[in-house]
């Protein structure tokens, strides 16, 4: 039973942590380590609900202890295949979400980069569902300010 979460979720909490940090070797830690903890409190969690929801909460709890441990973040390098503009947004859209609080980055990754329904953001974050749909909402307007901001200063070069 096991084996079978573990390999029906493994790609989507890899995913969310590489997100989340924006450094694979760190999110195949963490991921990791979502599982660990998952695998030692199973009992606990079996009639808890939603597997997944639980998961993600493992892991968006493993994320904010790496930030607090102020280890320091390095952009990871895009694959050599990645090249020109596509490479060039990529790496902005990563530093443009490792600069957004939290709260926001957490929403926008789990919305838009993990696919979850709105419910799901909310249980996952343990917050309201119109607190989810907020957070979401300000994490695009915040990182549309970011965007403009680094257009104007290219437009300046």
């Amino acid at each position: 039973m096991l084996e079978k979460i573990i390999r029906k979720y493994y790609n989507a909490i890899l995913g969310y942590c590489y997100h989340s940090v924006g450094n694979r070797s760190a999110a195949e830690d963490l991921c990791q380590d979502t599982f660990a903890s998952f695998i030692e409190h199973y009992a606990d969690c079996r009639n808890a609900g939603n597997i997944k929801n639980y998961l993600y909460t493992i892991a968006r709890n493993k994320c904010t202890d790496y930030f607090r441990k102020k280890t320091p973040i390095f952009m990871e390098e895009v694959p050599e295949e990645e090249t020109g503009e596509h490479m060039e947004e990529m790496v902005i859209v990563r530093q443009m979400l490792m600069n957004l609080p939290q709260e926001f980055r957490d929403a926008v990754i789990l919305r838009y980069f993990q696919n979850l329904r709105y419910s799901e953001i909310a249980a996952v974050l343990e917050i309201s569902l119109s607190l989810a749909k907020y957070r979401v909402k300000k994490g695009l307007e915040l990182l549309a300010a970011m965007d403009t901001e680094v257009g104007d200063e290219t437009k300046r070069d």
